[in-house]
C-alpha cells in the first residue's frame, strides 16, 4: 500500500509545533494578558470533530475582509490540488482531455462549492458543540451586552428570548442583555415568564439613529425613535433626553423595569438607561469629534470588541484609541456577541465580580450591573476574547488566514491536537487505500 506521506507529515508537524509554542486561547483585550480566573472549556464532541469545530470557531469571529481572504485561499488550494492531480495522471498517461476533462473539473468545482456551503450552514445554523467560558468563582458574572431575537428585523426566525438565553448558557454566559432593534417586546415577554435557561435575560433595546446604533441597557420600555433618525442634531436631542432620564418633547417617562429600589446598588424608579455606542456604526460614521459629542450627550460606554464580521474590521490602532479615551473619561468598555441566531460560537465575553448575584432576579441583576457601569466605568468589567490576529492592511489580509490557522494550533488544547493528528492520518490512510493501483 502506497501512501502520500508528505502532506500528512507537514500537517502533523504544524500541529506539533503549535503545541510546542502553545499560548492561552484567552486574552483580556484591555490588559493585553490572559485572565487567570476564567478558562475556556470544550464539550467532548467539539474535541472529536476538531478539524471542523476549530475552524468554524475561528471563522465565526473573523473580520469581513478575512472571510473574503479565506474564500480566496480555498480557491487557490483547490486549484493547486486539481493541477497536482492532473500532473500525476499525465505522468501515468491516463489524463483525460477535452470535454471529458471539462466535465470532470466542473463536477469537482460544484462538489467543492456544495461542500463549502454545507459546512458554512452547519457552522452558522446548527446547534453544534461550542466553547464555553467557565470559572470556579461563584461571584464572577459573565455577561453579554448586545444580543437579539426574532423580534429584530434581521433576527433568525424562531430565535426567541428563550432560545437566546439557551444559547448564551451554552456559551458560558450567566446573563445577557436582549437588545432588539427598536423594540423591547421580546424581553418584556421573557421577563414576565419564569426563567427556563441558566443564563438570565436582561432588559435593553438597540436604537437605530443617525449613523449610530445605541444600546439602552436596563430598560424594557419602548422608546419611539423614528423621529430622531434623520439628522445628527435630532439624534442628539433623543440621546440627551435618555441620558437625563427625561422623555424627549415632554412625553411620558419610560417605566422603571428594575424592580423595587430596596436592594443594594439598585437604581431609583425612573432612572435613565445606560447608553452604549455600538460597533461598527460609531467607528464608520462618527469617528473623530463626534465621539466627544456622544460623551457630552451622555453616552457612558463603548463596545470595543463586537464579533460580527463588519464590526471585527475595526482597526486595532483605533481600538486602542477608544480604550485610552475610556480610561481617561471614566467610560465603560464592553465586548458584544451581537447574536442574531446565526453563527453558533461565542468568541467574546464580559466578566465582572458581584457578590451574591446568583440570589438576584433578572431586574435586580440588571440594576446592579448598570449601577456598577455608572460607578466604576472602565473598571466595571473585563473584556475577555478568544485570541486572534486581526489584519488591517491589504498585505496583512493576504497572510491573515494562514497566520490565524497557526494561532488556532497554538491555542488549542492537547486533546484537540491529538484529535487533529488522528484525523490527519486516518484521512491519509484512507486516501492511500483508495489510490492503491489495481492488479491487472
Amino acid at each position: 500500500m502506497r501512501i502520500r506521506w508528505r502532506l500528512p507529515l507537514l500537517f502533523s508537524a504544524c500541529v506539533a509545533l503549535g503545541q510546542l509554542l502553545s499560548i492561552s486561547p484567552l486574552v483580556d483585550v484591555v490588559a493585553g494578558a490572559p485572565p487567570s480566573d476564567v478558562h475556556v472549556a470544550y464539550p467532548f464532541r467539539h474535541v472529536l470533530l476538531a478539524p471542523l469545530t476549530l475552524l468554524a470557531d475561528g471563522l465565526n469571529g473573523s473580520p469581513a475582509r478575512e472571510l473574503k481572504g479565506f474564500v480566496v485561499w480555498l480557491a487557490v488550494a483547490f486549484t493547486f490540488a486539481r493541477l497536482t492531480r492532473h500532473g500525476g495522471r499525465a505522468t501515468r498517461g491516463d489524463r483525460p482531455s477535452g470535454w471529458s476533462l471539462a466535465r470532470r473539473e466542473a463536477g469537482a468545482a460544484l462538489l467543492g462549492v456544495g461542500a463549502l456551503a454545507l459546512y458554512v450552514a452547519w457552522g452558522a445554523l446548527a446547534p453544534r458543540p461550542i466553547p464555553s467560558l467557565t470559572s470556579a468563582d461563584p461571584d464572577l458574572l459573565v455577561f453579554d451586552v448586545h444580543s437579539h431575537t426574532a423580534a429584530s428585523h434581521d433576527g433568525r426566525a424562531g430565535f426567541d428570548a428563550e432560545a437566546n438565553a439557551a444559547w448564551h448558557a451554552r456559551a458560558g454566559f450567566d446573563a445577557a442583555f436582549v437588545t432588539d432593534h427598536n423594540t423591547a417586546r421580546a424581553i418584556r415577554t421573557a421577563l414576565a415568564e419564569p426563567p427556563r435557561a441558566a443564563s438570565v435575560p436582561l432588559p435593553g433595546i438597540e436604537l437605530s439613529l443617525s449613523g449610530l446604533h445605541l444600546l439602552a441597557l436596563g430598560t424594557s420600555a419602548e422608546i419611539p425613535n423614528a423621529a430622531y433618525r434623520d439628522s445628527w442634531e435630532e439624534t442628539g436631542r433623543l440621546v440627551r433626553a435618555l441620558a437625563s432620564g427625561q422623555p424627549p418633547d415632554g412625553g411620558t417617562p419610560p417605566p422603571d423595569t428594575t424592580g423595587p429600589p430596596s436592594a443594594p446598588d439598585r437604581r431609583a424608579p425612573g432612572a435613565p438607561p445606560f447608553l452604549v455606542a455600538s460597533l461598527p456604526e460609531y467607528w464608520r460614521h462618527h469617528w473623530g469629534p463626534d465621539i466627544g459629542t456622544l460623551v457630552r450627550w451622555g453616552v457612558r460606554g463603548f463596545e470595543i470588541w463586537t464579533s460580527s464580521p463588519r464590526a471585527m474590521d475595526f482597526p486595532e490602532r483605533l481600538r486602542h484609541e477608544v480604550i485610552t479615551r475610556c480610561r481617561l473619561d471614566g467610560l465603560a468598555m464592553f465586548a458584544a456577541t451581537d447574536m442574531h441566531g446565526f453563527g453558533y460560537s461565542a468568541t467574546a465575553w464580559n466578566v465582572t465580580r458581584i457578590a451574591g448575584w446568583r440570589q438576584l432576579g433578572a431586574g435586580e441583576v440588571s440594576a446592579v450591573l448598570v449601577a456598577k457601569f455608572q460607578r466604576e466605568g472602565p473598571d466595571a468589567n473585563r473584556v475577555v476574547v478568544l485570541r486572534r490576529w486581526i489584519p488591517e492592511t491589504p498585505v496583512q489580509v493576504v497572510v491573515a488566514v494562514p497566520l490565524n490557522v497557526m494561532l488556532i494550533l497554538r491555542t488549542t488544547s492537547p486533546a484537540h491536537a491529538a484529535s487533529l493528528l488522528a484525523w490527519i492520518w486516518v484521512v491519509a490512510l484512507l486516501s492511500g487505500l483508495r489510490r492503491r493501483p489495481r492488479r491487472s
